[in-house]
Formats: structure tokens, C-alpha cells, sequence
């Protein structure tokens, strides 16, 4: 029993054995530009060693908007943006193959495989133009790929002088020379320029120093354009600067007690960062040296601990309203901290357990809990005692023989038939309670096993709602013989096209569903949210908002209520447009407790960085309303209004330096302002402009409970849900929990 609520049960469960990925490529959609400001379109592309690739928007403290699914056998070992004026962005991965993927942002699959036919990819770089890939292979091999072509077009250019060593990295030096690490503890340039008498000619060589022990591996090499200068890290754990034009050695730090395996720079080639095994990060700046810029050295200005395990990859950003510096690896959380204040700045560490996109569901009726990763997917039955450690049993064990991993699940009200998704095909199978376990059975279905899902939900035990990777909302009946061929296709209404959507395509593909009796709502990356009568199948726009949908729920108030990535909390009623209530107020629009409460909200729950990512209904009889996160659970009781704030609330809000803090503008097209802040539907108009002021205090409704409860009790939570009347479900997942690999051994301090 817990406070809760009254006469509420918890059931903290700790048994879901999910594991996370280590984070092995970072990468930013845009380069750096301190004289603009944040273009809208600039994400973080984040690859794991599971072959997932997660896509994150840096606007509103960080939101993961999409995740490519990985495969078996798959890794990213690297990744890069083309992103060239007036066409949509594009990204292309390297993962422990001979092959270079282009992917469709839109549906999450490959949209050109290119085989270099020159060995396996270690390393990849794009160059300054964004037209052409540079890929370093095992056999020594750089192969230059045109990618001018525009989306999906990739073609052979040239392959550079072979040599004998493995290209573990490379870069480029604007857009005529490529720079690359060897094995051999060589650093080599390459002559790339179309045209050029030494094209593809090794042009100069430069040696690090030789390990007593083992071979040097110069794992990571950046160029500084402004300096010419190229920066190398090795397996000796020396940061070395090299002056390109005369190929000689500038400077050497022995500073990392174990290999580098990462560098970045900031946008004015002042302050270079490294990283790897031992953990620390270091910060390098250039300082001048008396009058002559030219005689500027470098110094080893600060170093920080962040990281728990090595860390395998860094990536950096700077604008006018943006200084970042992000970093990953073994620990699989991801660290956000700021370039220009490193060594005192505080920082932000994003846990792997931050599920923007669910891989757990709750069955009420049978009392089940359903978990799926990569290609397994496990199902307990959870009893009614909430402390016992015998209180639930791992009752099934799903293992598909399928390449690619699971996107989602759905499991019938009855908890006889599951759904099991994925990109490009969607099983269904029929559980059998039998002997304390659950007999699993496939059942076909010809439309099902041909087409992926993205998203599903029952309606009822034969009806389901999918969303498929194409982006369309289909509806189908498993028990009828025609469906199988004839799905129902539920036609949303059209977005407004802006400039943010050209760049990303996945910007109107659908992140959330949620369904209840004879309605579902769906929201979109963009903000946009629409209600479906599922009986009709016709739909209605509720709301075209400016930020991130990060939860949405159909509460048993029969209204929708949703969260936003500002973590504001908004209600709208659930009915069709033009149908009244008893009290004449028009349905399908703002709620009466959204329009007294919205800016009312608890200032616990409002400034929380950990977004909302969930929200469930209590019991049927009242009207308390759960939000969930990472790390905390809260309850809003609907029934009365929240306590009005008599302190006026200041214009600005403290500036979190780890996140977007100026206005959207777009880099390439050179705008003022960005289209989509016109992009506002009349119903959040009337939200947004509701006269809240005029509100009476006396026509506020108030009771003995309690209108708000929030508790951080609960860490890392993978779902929460309601088990019964009075129970909830929470699944935690601890980082402590689980197996991590051992990491790097620094000196401490006894005192």
C-alpha cells in the first residue's frame, strides 16, 4: 500500500528483463553556425550497436521523435547527413558490412543498400559540398560514393590508392583531399578533387608513435579548416595536432591512460574534445601565443568525468541558441553537456530507459505483461500480491526466426490473440491458458503477413486498429473472411505543408494511437492530433500544435487528454463536431478543466526535465487521470481544479543551457520566422486565446482530496498502467540491474 491514493496497490515490478544497446554513432543533422540561429529541421541521429537508430530533437530538453528499427546481426558503426538547401535531409549508416544504407525517414526502411564491393566499411565521412561519401574499408581501401543524385541515388566515383592497413577513420579536408586513421599507426591523405593531376594518389603520410606492446590504431582523425590543422587520436591515448600543409607534427599530448576513440571540435576551431576507454573527456583550447595568431598553442584546458564506461563516439553543435556537446557509448545513456562551459557547465544525462516509444503493454483482464525487444517477446502473469517476489511467472516465450526486430504489440482485451509487428510483415497468434503456461498458435492472416505495423491497438477481441509503416490507419477485422483482402482504410485529413516538413519527411507520420469504445485518436510528429469515429470511420481535427505529442490518452471522462514536450497538459471532449453536451458548451473542443487549469499547473509537474511519456486512467468511478515518466508517476484528479497561483508567473522561464533556447529559424533559406508558427487550427486557437483571466475564483471546484500527487519514488520506468480497480502496475528498470561490461579501472583517491 502506498500514499498514493487511498486504498491503492502498486505492484513495483522489476522482473522485465530489458536491455539496452550501447550508443556506438553520434551525429548532427546540420553544421555549425554561430552567426544563425537553431534551424527548426536540426536533429541528432543516434546509432546502437543493435542496429537501432534513434532520431532526437534538442528543442524542448531533447525528445526521441523516431527509431529505426535494427535487425539480427545488424550494428551501426556510423553515420552521416547530406543536407543540402531545399531537399529533404538524408542519412546514410555503416554497420560491420561492405554495404552503405540510405534510409526513408518516412517509413524507417532502407531506401538504397550500396555495396562498395571493396571490403568491410570501418568508417564513413561526408564531405563539405554534402555530395559525396568517403568510406574507409579492412582492405585499405577509400572509396569515394556521388550522392548528388538526389534521395535514394548513390554512385561509384573512385577508389583511392589501396594501401595495406585498415582504414579505421576518415574525414575530409573541404571537398579536394580525405584524411584517414590507419592500423598501422599512419595517418594518410588522399588527392580526391575531380579533375586533379594526383587524383586518388596518397599525397602525404604522417607517423604516431609505436606502442612497446601491441600495433598503434589511430582510431579517430578530424580537420580543423580554420587552422588547417588535423587533430589524431590513437590507441596509445595521445591527442596529436598536425600542421596539414607541411605534414609535421604541431604538438603531442599523452593525456588518455587507454585508447581515444573519439574527437570533436567546436565551430571556431578553438576547442577540441576527446574521449575513449579510460572515460574522462578532455578539453583542449587554443591559446595565442603574443601577438602572432600564428603562434597559438594548444593546452590541455580541463577534463571531466561523465561517462560510467568507455565512451565510443561524440558529436557537436553550435549556434546562436545552441552549444552542444553529446557523447555515448558503453553506458548507453546518452550525455549532453555545453562546449563553451565544459569544464564548470552543468550537464544532462539521458537514460536509455526513456521510452518515448513503448516495448511493454499491461492486460487487465488476464492479469498479463508483455515485453518485446529485437526479435523475443516475453509474457509474465502477475498475481495479486504486490511485495511478494513469487507474485508473477514468466508464463510464455516468443523467439522469431525473423531478420528484423520487433516495432510493436497488441494483445486483445481477452488476452487470446497477439499482434506482433514489425517493418515489413505482422504475425498474429492465438494464447492458450494450459497448465500454468499459455500454448501459443499462429493464425493466418494473408493482409497481416504481407504488410509491417507501426502501431496497433485492439478495439475489441476481433477488431485492431494498425498504423502501417507508409503512414496509413487501416482497420481491420480478424474474424471476418473478407478482411483479409479488404481492410478499411480510415483517411486522415491532409497537413499543411511547411518547410520543416520538406526537410523531414517523418515530421506528419503518426507517433501515437490510443482507442477506446467506438473511438481512436491518433497524434503526429508535427503537433497535429485527430479524433476517428471507428464506427464511421470519418474523422475530426482536435488540435494543430507547435510542439511534440509525447503521450495521448482517451480517458473514461470520454475525453482525449495529452501531453506536450513543454510538459503542458491539455484536455479536449470526446464526442463528434456539432454534437452539444446537457450544458450547450460545444463538444469536440477544449474541456472546461483544460481552460480553468492549463496555466494553473503544479510547478512540480511543469518543470520537470523528464518528459511525460504516458498517461492511464484510474478506476472507472472517479476521475483521477495518472501521467508517468522515467522517473516519476503523478495524479491529477479532473473532478476539481487545481489551486490557482496568485504569484505572477514571470515571462521567461530559466534557461536550460542544455537545450534550444532561441527561435526557429531555417539555415539554408535564411528566414526570419518559420511557417509552422502559423500553423494553428481554430480549436488550439481557442485554447491558446481562452480568456483565463476572467476565470472566477468562486466558480472553481474544490474537495477534500487532494488535486495533485506527483512522487519520485519509482526510477526508470519502462510502463505503468492500472492492473485492476485499485492497482496499479509500474515496470521498473534500474540501470543497476543487468550485466555491463567492466569498465576502465581510473585511480582513486583513499583518503
Amino acid at each position: 500500500m502506498t500514499q498514493t491514493a487511498q486504498n491503492l496497490t502498486v505492484h513495483r515490478a522489476r522482473f522485465v528483463d530489458y536491455k539496452g544497446a550501447n550508443i556506438t554513432a553520434l551525429s548532427f543533422s546540420h553544421a555549425s553556425r554561430l552567426d544563425k540561429r537553431t534551424p527548426s529541421d536540426l536533429r541528432l541521429a543516434l546509432g546502437r550497436s543493435n542496429g537501432d537508430i534513434e532520431i532526437w530533437n534538442p528543442r524542448n530538453g531533447w525528445c526521441q521523435e523516431l527509431v529505426i528499427q535494427g535487425g539480427e546481426g545488424r550494428t551501426i558503426e556510423g553515420l552521416a547527413w547530406s543536407n543540402i538547401s531545399g531537399e529533404p535531409l538524408r542519412l546514410f549508416s555503416i554497420g560491420g558490412s561492405t554495404v552503405v544504407t540510405e534510409w526513408n525517414l518516412e517509413t524507417g526502411l532502407p531506401l538504397k543498400n550500396y555495396d562498395c564491393n571493396a571490403g568491410v566499411i570501418w568508417s564513413m565521412a561526408m564531405n563539405a559540398s554534402q555530395n559525396k561519401l568517403a568510406v574507409g574499408c579492412d582492405n585499405g581501401c577509400v572509396v569515394v560514393i556521388d550522392i548528388s543524385g538526389g534521395s535514394g541515388v548513390m554512385e561509384h566515383e573512385a577508389v583511392l590508392q589501396r594501401q595495406d592497413s585498415r582504414i579505421l577513420s576518415v574525414t575530409w579536408r573541404m571537398d579536394e583531399h580525405v584524411i584517414g586513421g590507419c592500423a598501422d599507426g599512419r595517418i594518410r591523405v588522399w588527392s580526391a578533387l575531380k579533375g586533379a593531376e594526383m587524383r586518388g594518389r596518397i599525397l602525404q603520410t604522417m607517423k604516431v608513435d609505436k606502442s612497446k606492446k601491441e600495433s598503434t590504431l589511430v582510431w579517430c582523425v578530424i580537420y580543423l579548416p580554420k587552422i588547417d590543422q588535423i587533430v589524431s587520436g590513437d590507441s596509445t591515448g595521445s591527442v596529436k595536432f598536425w600542421d596539414f600543409q607541411y605534414s609535421t607534427l604541431a604538438q603531442s599530448f599523452k593525456v588518455h591512460d587507454a585508447d581515444i576513440l573519439c574527437l570533436t571540435a567546436d565551430e571556431t576551431n578553438t576547442k577540441v574534445f576527446s574521449a575513449g576507454v579510460d572515460r574522462k573527456i578532455y578539453n583542449f583550447s587554443l591559446t595565442p601565443s603574443g601577438s602572432n595568431k600564428k603562434t597559438a598553442r594548444w593546452v590541455v584546458s580541463s577534463n571531466r568525468l561523465l561517462h560510467s564506461n568507455d565512451v565510443r563516439t561524440m558529436a557537436s553543435y553550435q549556434s546562436k541558441g545552441a552549444d552542444f556537446l553529446v557523447s555515448g557509448g558503453v553506458e548507453k545513456s546518452l550525455v549532453v553537456s555545453s562546449m563553451s562551459s565544459f569544464s564548470e557547465g552543468s550537464y544532462r544525462k539521458i537514460p536509455f530507459v526513456m521510452p518515448f516509444h513503448k516495448n511493454v503493454l499491461i492486460n487487465q483482464q488476464q492479469r498479463l505483461c508483455v515485453m518485446w525487444q529485437q526479435s523475443t517477446v516475453k509474457i509474465w502473469a502477475m498475481g495479486d500480491e504486490a511485495d511478494s517476489s513469487n507474485s508473477y511467472k514468466l508464463v510464455c516465450k516468443l523467439s522469431l526466426k525473423d531478420e528484423q526486430n520487433i516495432s510493436t504489440c497488441a494483445l486483445s482485451p481477452d488476452g487470446q490473440v497477439l499482434i506482433v509487428g514489425r517493418a515489413t510483415t505482422t504475425k498474429l497468434f492465438h494464447l492458450l491458458p494450459s497448465n500454468s503456461k499459455l500454448k501459443v498458435t499462429k493464425l493466418d492472416n494473408d493482409f497481416l503477413l504481407k504488410n509491417g505495423t507501426s502501431h496497433a491497438k485492439f478495439v475489441d477481441n476481433s477488431r485492431v486498429v494498425i498504423v502501417s509503416p507508409k503512414n496509413e490507419l487501416l482497420l481491420l477485422n480478424l474474424e471476418d473472411e473478407d478482411s483479409d483482402e479488404k481492410p478499411v482504410e480510415i483517411e486522415l485529413p491532409d497537413l499543411k505543408e511547411t518547410n520543416t516538413g520538406i526537410k523531414l519527411p517523418h515530421i506528419n507520420s503518426i507517433n501515437h494511437l490510443d482507442v477506446h469504445g467506438s473511438f481512436g485518436v491518433v497524434s503526429r510528429v508535427c503537433g497535429a492530433v485527430d479524433l476517428i469515429n471507428l464506427e464511421s470511420t470519418s474523422t475530426v481535427p482536435v488540435a494543430r500544435l507547435m510542439n511534440l505529442i509525447t503521450a495521448i490518452h482517451i480517458s473514461t471522462r470520454n475525453t482525449i487528454i495529452l501531453t506536450t514536450a513543454d510538459n503542458k497538459v491539455l484536455e479536449f471532449l470526446l464526442h463528434e463536431e456539432g454534437e452539444k453536451e446537457e450544458d450547450g458548451t460545444n463538444v469536440g473542443t477544449v474541456s472546461p478543466w483544460c481552460k480553468k487549469n492549463k496555466d494553473c499547473l503544479p510547478k512540480e509537474f511543469e518543470q520537470q526535465k523528464e518528459k511525460c511519456l504516458g498517461i492511464f486512467s484510474g478506476s472507472p468511478d472517479d476521475d483521477s487521470v495518472w501521467f508517468w515518466s522515467s522517473n516519476y508517476l503523478a495524479r491529477f484528479d479532473m473532478s476539481q481544479d487545481l489551486p490557482l497561483n496568485t504569484r505572477k508567473r514571470p515571462r521567461k522561464h530559466k534557461i536550460d543551457e542544455n537545450t534550444v533556447t532561441d527561435k526557429s529559424t531555417f539555415i539554408d533559406e535564411g528566414d526570419e520566422e518559420d511557417d509552422e508558427d502559423e500553423e494553428l487550427m481554430d480549436e488550439t486557437s481557442d485554447l491558446l486565446k481562452s480568456d483565463l483571466g476572467k476565470e472566477n475564483s468562486t466558480n472553481r471546484v474544490a474537495k477534500n482530496n487532494k488535486p495533485f500527487f506527483i512522487t519520485d519514488k519509482y526510477k526508470s520506468l519502462l510502463f505503468a498502467d492500472l492492473l485492476a480497480r485499485d492497482q496499479i502496475a509500474v515496470i521498473e528498470r534500474p540501470s543497476s540491474i543487468g550485466s555491463s561490461a567492466a569498465a576502465f579501472d581510473l585511480p582513486k583517491i583513499v583518503f
